[in-house]
């Protein structure tokens, strides 16, 4: 054992710069096989964070429970966290903003929000308010102030005292759901509107819940499960397939590169081992010298490998945010990821096993007699190759001739060079036009959501009586065009885009994606409130829609998304001359829209110039009957000319119909002449630049509360994070990228030096025949060229080919988008592969000009 080492490390010492080759080979693997795991193990824990956060901390909630199924709960094992809220009331529909008041634990509020200021409840009268409750009331965040409300059903008005303030919870915030906290005290209470419960991570969560449900007799309806949050908490901590597929590549892409390099080491020694074989070393302990050289290469690399890997993954996630491509850009957690180092070190250890296993069957096969003489590895097919080359190249010179067929001395040296320089260029091209598209998805994503504007102060409330049946048209909430002007006079605002959506119904006779309807309708909201439904006696469809005004802003925002017809803004105003929104499905997938116009299939054939009505009933409704399409009422009827069909509405709330009708678009100022509606429910704000987006906030949170039931969004900060998120990918995908190509350089430079190095004799005898230096130095440069020019080629096609197939596999049709290529990253591709291959060429051509003639004629290898 002890000789076989110092061989070994005699033969580390003698061939350094492969043994650092190899050394760097394997810490590039094992850095990006931790860093990747590092980001994702953090991703894990940040998956968990973030839904806690957007979905609540609790993994289940159980309704309407008694007190002595809360205390069997609360003897339940595994539990973290036991939050409990029980109703208390929720102000009266004039009231200026609808809130609901209710009774919560301890448990419940710190582990929902935290407080930022003040205590928690504790006299009945005492309450704690979210920032951005009091902001839609016109309030200050602060503590010490008096509520006053007249409660539903309630005949005195109450008030409260705010004690404490929470911070903003952010699923609450994005639907407007408005909650005030009192202080639940259990002893005066035999009911519980909701228990929400937190198990311990590493728990089985979903055991645990069907015990308590079996235990409790609760049935299916009184239970709700996270189920994101009970997934992403089961799978935290756990080696996902992403990570095992990354360490398998990386093992592989690393491992083919450490045999190249390491097997011209073992050819540049193969007659001391032919030595060793002659005078009786058997050929396990040949295996044993060859496996022992690269586990010490090993242990110094891979404790380098782990560090760089986390150091990189942290440097990235404190850089750029994390690794999940959904959600807020956040710092992930520090995770140390033990089952990740432990499968880095596993697939390097075992990938060195590998190559060593067969560099020994190659070395094998060569006699001792063969390797001390070192006549091996003679091409066969090296005179044909000679021959076609020298046909190919009967037009140039003679060093050039010799350069060609040089490169294809050794067929298996110039296909690992040639797919070393073309991998990390397809890989480049690929992601360059992967990432081209991503930031479209991005766009898209944020239409998908609405998120069209800085500021949505939104109101969808009808003014109800005191059976909760709604009125007329003209008792929609919202703000006026008094406030619309406040809104437009704050500093630092830009644009103020205003609508105006009614709730109303289309005939229709004829639907041309009816698997679209029937797939919305069997979702649960739908199934109760049909969308579409159909009149067998007739064969009519009627459909929830919507009659939307627009003004001239919002109906400008339409221009890009115009399949057929034009905007005429003056006619709009004065006659029933009107847009119409048609939503096109997608032609290969019945669930999703496309808005891009012209790219999926219209739900309905209306045509420019054609009439449509819609309708809504005369008088008072009952809104569970009209929602439902139950109800027998004698309706209004309103008629449009169709002067202009787009693929997108603009705006929208997910509410009554969604963008699932076919809606019609009018101006403002018409649908005030048509129906008497002078409210805008739905307000989008612009803001520029460089204003001030907390003051603006604040201010819009005063004017939104002056409207009851108005609630005030901001969204530059979701905007700006999801334009932050198609960066970020890309960084993350072009560090992978940068490792690879760095380790396929390592790879190049190697094998190209090796071949050059391995023919100094030959070089010796041409610069004994006269060849000049100058002369000598372009045909060593010429080869690196021929490298890079037909790796270039061979990248180039197989790029366009992996283009042309994620165009129609990724789907960048249903996008509206044309076959393209980006030429400049072709070139640049280009321009780094011959680069590469001058380099490559440079640094041994240096080396052989400092041998003298007579010694390069003299060198064997």
């Amino acid at each position: 054992m002890k000789d076989n080492l110092k061989i070994v490390l005699r033969y580390i010492k003698s061939y350094k710069a492969r043994s650092l080759a190899i050394t760097l080979s394997i810490i590039l693997a094992t850095s990006l096989i931790v860093g990747i795991g590092t980001l994702s193990r953090s991703a894990q824990q940040a998956t968990v964070d973030s839904f806690k956060k957007d979905l609540g901390t609790d993994h289940v909630y159980f309704k309407d429970i008694n007190k002595n199924q809360l205390e069997y709960i609360k003897s339940s094992k595994d539990i973290k966290n036991l939050g409990i809220t029980s109703h208390y009331g929720y102000t009266d529909p004039n009231e200026k903003l609808p809130i609901n008041l209710e009774y919560a634990n301890k448990n419940y509020l710190t582990n929902q929000s935290k407080l930022i200021k003040g205590h928690l409840p504790k006299a009945n009268n005492e309450v704690v308010v979210e920032k951005w409750v009091l902001n839609s009331m016109g309030l200050k965040p602060e503590i010490n102030q008096n509520l006053t409300f007249k409660l539903y059903q309630k005949e005195k008005p109450e008030t409260f005292k705010v004690v404490g303030i929470l911070e903003d919870r952010s699923i609450q915030k994005k639907q407007g759901m408005c909650e005030i906290f009192l202080n639940l005290n259990e002893s005066k209470l035999d009911k519980f509107s909701y228990t929400y419960i937190e198990f311990n991570e590493g728990s089985d969560i979903n055991t645990n819940i069907d015990n308590i449900v079996k235990a409790t007799m609760l049935d299916k309806n009184s239970v709700g499960k996270n189920k994101m949050l009970i997934e992403a908490t089961m799978e935290n901590g756990t080696l996902d397939n992403s990570n095992k597929y990354t360490a398998i590549a990386m093992s592989l892409f690393s491992g083919i590169v450490i045999y190249s390099i390491y097997v011209i080491s073992i050819y540049q020694r193969i007659q001391e081992y032919g030595i060793l074989r002659a005078i009786g070393a058997t050929n396990f302990k040949i295996f044993k010298l060859m496996f022992y050289e690269l586990f010490i290469l090993a242990l110094i690399a891979i404790p380098i490998g782990i560090c760089v890997g986390i150091g990189g993954a942290q440097i990235f996630n404190r850089t750029a945010g994390n690794i999940q491509f959904e959600g807020n850009v956040t710092v992930t957690p520090f995770v140390i990821p033990d089952k990740i180092i432990l499968l880095s070190i596993g697939c390097i250890i075992l990938t060195i096993l590998i190559i060593s296993f067969f560099t020994y069957l190659k070395i094998r096969r060569i006699s001792p007699i063969d390797a001390i003489r070192k006549t091996f590895g003679t091409d066969k097919n090296i005179n044909k190759v000679n021959s076609l080359i020298s046909k190919l190249t009967l037009n140039i010179s003679v060093t050039k001739s010799i350069s060609a067929k040089n490169i294809f001395r050794n067929k298996k040296g110039f296909i690992i060079i040639i797919l070393s320089m073309t991998l990390g260029g397809i890989m480049v091209i690929k992601e360059n036009y992967k990432y081209s598209f991503s930031d479209i998805q991005n766009k898209d994503g944020q239409e998908r959501t609405y998120m069209n504007a800085d500021f949505i102060l939104t109101n969808y409330l009808f003014k109800l009586n005191g059976n909760y049946k709604a009125n007329s048209f003209k008792d929609i909430k919202g703000l006026n065009d008094n406030q619309i002007d406040k809104i437009k006079n704050i500093d630092g605002i830009d644009k103020v885009k205003t609508a105006s959506i009614l709730n109303t119904r289309i005939d229709l006779y004829k639907i041309n994606r009816l698997d679209h309807y029937k797939m919305v309708n069997s979702t649960p909201y739908y199934k109760d409130y049909p969308l579409l439904i159909k009149d067998n006696t007739t064969g009519k469809y009627t459909m929830r829609q919507r009659l939307r005004g627009y003004n001239d802003e919002m109906i400008n925002s339409l221009e890009k998304y115009l399949v057929h017809g034009s905007i005429n803004l003056d006619k709009m105003k004065k006659e029933n001359l009107a847009i119409l929104y048609v939503p096109q499905i997608s032609k290969t997938n019945k669930f999703n829209h496309n808005y891009i116009p012209g790219t999926g299939t219209p739900v309905v054939n209306t045509k420019v110039g054609d009439t449509i009505k819609i309708k809504y009933p005369k008088g008072e409704i009952d809104t569970e009957l009209y929602e439902g399409q139950k109800d027998n009422y004698e309706y209004l009827e309103y008629e449009f000319k169709v002067g202009a069909i787009v693929s997108y509405p603009f705006v929208d709330n997910n509410m009554y119909s969604g963008d699932f009708g076919v809606d019609v678009i009018t101006s403002s100022e018409y649908l005030k002449k048509l129906t008497g509606v002078d409210k805008y429910n739905a307000v989008y704000v612009d803001i520029n630049e460089n204003a001030n987006i907390k003051k603006i906030d604040t201010l819009l949170g005063k004017i939104g509360s002056e409207s009851p039931g108005t609630t005030v969004v901001n969204m530059s900060v979701e905007k700006e994070n999801s334009d932050k998120m198609t960066a970020r990918a890309l960084i993350y995908a072009y560090g992978i990228v940068a490792v690879m190509f760095i380790i396929s350089v390592l790879n190049i430079i190697n094998n190209i030096s090796y071949n050059l190095t391995s023919r100094t004799s030959e070089f010796g005898m041409l610069r004994a025949i006269g060849i000049s230096e100058r002369g000598f130095k372009n045909m060593i440069l010429y080869e690196g060229i021929l490298y890079g020019a037909l790796s270039s080629v061979i990248t180039i096609v197989v790029s366009l080919i992996i283009q042309f197939r994620m165009y129609y596999t990724c789907n960048f049709v249903s996008y509206g988008l044309g076959f393209s290529i980006d030429y400049k990253i072709y070139i640049l591709v280009v321009l780094a592969n011959i680069i590469v291959g001058i380099l490559a060429t440079y640094i041994p051509l240096r080396k052989i000009n400092k041998i003298s003639i007579v010694e390069a004629i003299n060198i064997t290898e």
